[in-house]
């Protein structure tokens, strides 16, 4: 195997090994050390690919984000019609897990972390792109004017991100009620000819 290859495989055992650390240990557990021992590696491996913590665990968090936004594109990507109901329920259904805790626990850290905020606010942005992209290859509302792409978007991961929130520690939340809630907004938003 090849020296860039290996290096490749390396630093993806490393972000998936943050991941499973933000999971199980949360933030302040998840150590350089902790992130080590997960990945069956050295402390200079990390520090090759990561000099610095917070790198480490955004980086980790991009790459959970934008796996879970590629494999839900093609996971999708032939279902036509993809009616709303279908793509909020699926979305939400990927929004759950690994990636809801790390970001989670990423995003409280940031609010007092300045060295993890700017680079949190960078994935997040990069984030809310890919998932534009993602609408409009799905077209789950259908042809929808431009200037309503990004705040329909926006208004259903504040909703989903709301729900995600209070489902880590009410299990058993109003989920489905509320997903069909918005999937009423979402037909409401799909058929009007209001523009904002």
């Amino acid at each position: 195997m090849r020296r860039q290859a290996r290096a490749e495989l390396t630093r993806l055992r490393l972000l998936e090994a943050s991941v499973d650390a933000l999971v199980a240990k949360g933030y302040s557990g998840a150590t350089t050390q902790e992130v080590c021992r997960r990945a069956a590696c050295s402390r200079g491996t990390l520090l090759y690919h990561f000099p610095k913590r917070e790198d480490l665990l955004v980086a980790s968090l991009h790459h959970v984000l934008s796996s879970r936004v590629a494999a839900f594109v093609e996971e999708h990507k032939d279902v036509q019609p993809f009616d709303v109901s279908t793509f909020l329920t699926a979305l939400w259904a990927q929004w759950q897990g690994p990636a809801l805790v790390a970001w989670l626990e990423l995003a409280v850290a940031a609010r007092t972390n300045a060295a993890l905020r700017a680079p949190m606010r960078e994935t997040m942005q990069d984030f809310d792109r890919q998932i534009l992209t993602a609408f409009r290859t799905l077209q789950p509302l259908g042809p929808v004017p431009p200037a309503l792409e990004e705040p329909a978007l926006m208004l259903t991961f504040a909703v989903l991100n709301g729900l995600a929130v209070s489902q880590s520690y009410e299990q058993d939340g109003p989920a489905d009620s509320v997903i069909g809630l918005l999937t009423g907004v979402s037909s409401l938003i799909a058929h009007s000819e209001v523009m904002p």
